[in-house]
């Protein structure tokens, strides 16, 4: 409704009109295909799969380490 506000008001049928622009609306943006066509996404895994890939996700970041070089110059006391 907010998008398309002053299209469904002009229209003949506006919840024709708002059905359309829903439809439209979802094809375009709500698609996680349309995600992974503009390379947005890596992958699109089934709802049977978010466990197996959660876990190796989280697998793989247990043995990371942050690398963090050692500062040149401490905090002076003022």
């Amino acid at each position: 409704n907010i998008i398309y506000r002053d299209q469904i008001k002009q229209a003949d049928d506006p919840a024709a009109a708002r059905a359309e622009f829903v439809r439209q609306y979802r094809a375009e943006f709500a698609s996680p295909y349309v995600g992974a066509g503009r390379n947005l996404i890596d992958s699109i895994i089934a709802p049977s799969e978010t466990r197996r890939y959660l876990s190796l996700a989280l697998a793989s970041l247990r043995t990371k380490r942050e690398f963090r070089p050692q500062k040149k110059h401490g905090l002076v006391p003022l």
